[in-house]
């Protein structure tokens, strides 16, 4: 009588573990190398989320099994790529089967209704949005607010009088705060007072601090998320999350993603209510709350107030980090520093402040800012796409479903394509050569590069022109000064210290 229940135990575990070799064998049948698996529940998920640097274990398995292998997030194939005739295929000729992302815990909660032009994966939503929002970011509109950005760093120059000559600071909480005084000013026009808030009371400064300090897809419902994002199970995290806050609203705050959505889209409603009673605001703001109101109905109000977050972190985090990253590279390389200086005074000054001499004249100063950027990319997570038909990339089939993750450190630093100099080095004289244009990844690839691409570059342009203008920027010499890098959602410094002498009229 034994027999049977023991014959039918064995068959379910015989079943389970075919089911779990065939699927982990998915890259061994393909001949595609892969590093050995940590964990039959996450993949390599639990050895990634485990080390310090996410980004930076990519480029050492890539240094190991080459430019095309795979991993597992569950038991979802995952291709992790720096070969740039795959790139190409996935992010300009095959676009139209990878135009989706991996979809986020954060998006997941919020719906398809509430998606903004980063997260949404239908391609009727994202193109539609992004028709809408890339008249904001054109030359035109950067003309338009240079002024306001230049208002912002007159702030941000007079914060840096008050500090004695010579003095050691962190100027990265200093960035902070200029780019998010910028972003409200120009998306929002509202002036926070954020930049005199060296106390951190700020409410918005708090959310958004803390939103970048916890990745919210690493909380316990968005790691089991992440392993199930493309099954239809990933739904019920979704609703566990909702049933959680639901029963703890009283004793628990929001996490601070849903914090600011649920915060700007007060301010937007009044927005709304007092077009009629005050002078139109020509912002970031205005350009999609009118889209909502036109006789097309091209955007949703839920859409506004989802775009609009997406307006904030990104121009608050990212700009302030690249401008952090620059900062040490000034400090560290004197001689790049002159050159700066030498090419400002020769074509710039307050009179000729404009975003034609910012953005085209200053051609050394763009050679810098691409080689910070090329040596300290700053969103490589969010360089991946998905699968969404079966196809055909440089001899690979790649399945429905799939992902394929970019492994940006390794194409940044790979010798063929940056040399002759040595890729380890700071040399912003190689940007003055013709690369391959998929080379450099920090603002994506493709259809969906980074919208406010050319707003971030102003900003970052105009601010160093600023401030190499008035200071010479000195090195904080003692070893316990040096940059602690970091990443979580971006990777970013901890601190970033420099000494400031005022230059001399």
């Amino acid at each position: 009588m034994m027999f049977l229940p023991i014959l039918l135990i064995g068959i379910i575990i015989f079943l389970i573990s075919y089911v779990i070799y065939h699927r982990y064998s998915y890259f061994f049948r393909r001949s595609i190398p892969s590093p050995a698996i940590t964990s039959i529940i996450f993949g390599h998920l639990s050895e990634l989320w485990s080390v310090q640097s996410y980004s930076e274990q990519l480029r050492q398995w890539t240094l190991q099994y080459g430019s095309i292998y795979g991993t597992f997030e569950g038991t979802r194939p995952l291709y992790v790529v720096s070969d740039m005739k795959f790139i190409e295929e996935v992010y300009v000729k095959q676009f139209a089967r990878f135009y989706a992302r991996r979809t986020a815990f954060s998006s997941r909660i919020l719906g398809n209704t509430r998606s903004n032009v980063f997260t949404a994966n239908l391609p009727q939503l994202w193109k539609r949005q992004r028709m809408i929002l890339n008249p904001t970011f054109s030359g035109a509109k950067m003309r338009r607010l240079l002024p306001t950005v230049d208002i912002c760093i007159n702030t941000f120059l007079e914060r840096l009088s008050m500090i004695t000559d010579g003095t050691i600071i962190n100027i990265y909480e200093i960035y902070k705060r200029l780019t998010m005084d910028v972003i409200c000013q120009c998306a929002f026009s509202i002036d926070t007072k954020v930049q005199n808030d060296m106390n951190n009371n700020n409410i918005y400064m708090k959310k958004i601090e803390e939103l970048f300090a916890k990745d919210f897809e690493r909380t316990n419902l968005g790691k089991i998320h992440r392993i199930i994002s493309n099954t239809r199970l990933a739904r019920i995290c979704s609703l566990l999350y909702q049933l959680k806050q639901f029963f703890h609203c009283q004793t628990s705050s929001l996490p601070a993603n849903f914090w600011l959505i649920e915060n700007m889209q007060k301010f937007i409603q009044q927005r709304v209510i007092e077009l009629d009673h005050k002078k139109r605001v020509d912002d970031f703001i205005q350009l999609m709350i009118d889209a909502v109101h036109s006789e097309k109905g091209q955007l949703s109000s839920s859409e506004l107030f989802s775009n609009a977050f997406v307006l904030l972190i990104a121009g608050f985090e990212t700009t302030s980090t690249a401008l952090g990253y620059c900062t040490y590279r000034l400090a560290i390389h004197q001689d790049i520093q002159a050159k700066l200086y030498e090419e400002i005074l020769e074509h710039w000054s307050s009179e000729t402040n404009s975003y034609d001499v910012i953005m085209t004249k200053l051609t050394y100063l763009d050679y810098f800012v691409k080689e910070v950027l090329r040596m300290y990319p700053i969103a490589i997570q969010a360089i991946n796409r998905q699968c969404m038909e079966d196809t055909d990339v440089v001899g690979y089939q790649i399945e429905k479903g799939s992902l394929i993750q970019v492994d940006v450190f390794s194409v940044h630093f790979n010798q063929e394509l940056w040399g002759p100099e040595a890729v380890e080095e700071f040399h912003p004289e190689r940007h003055s050569q013709k690369r391959n244009p998929l080379a450099f990844l920090t603002f994506g690839a493709g259809p969906r590069t980074c919208l406010g691409m050319r707003f971030a570059l102003m900003e970052i342009k105009l601010c160093l022109v600023r401030l190499i203008n008035e200071y010479q920027l000195l090195p904080a010499s003692d070893e316990k000064y040096k940059m602690n890098i970091r990443e979580h959602i971006v990777i970013q410094p901890e601190k970033v210290f420099v000494r400031l002498e005022k230059r001399s009229t």
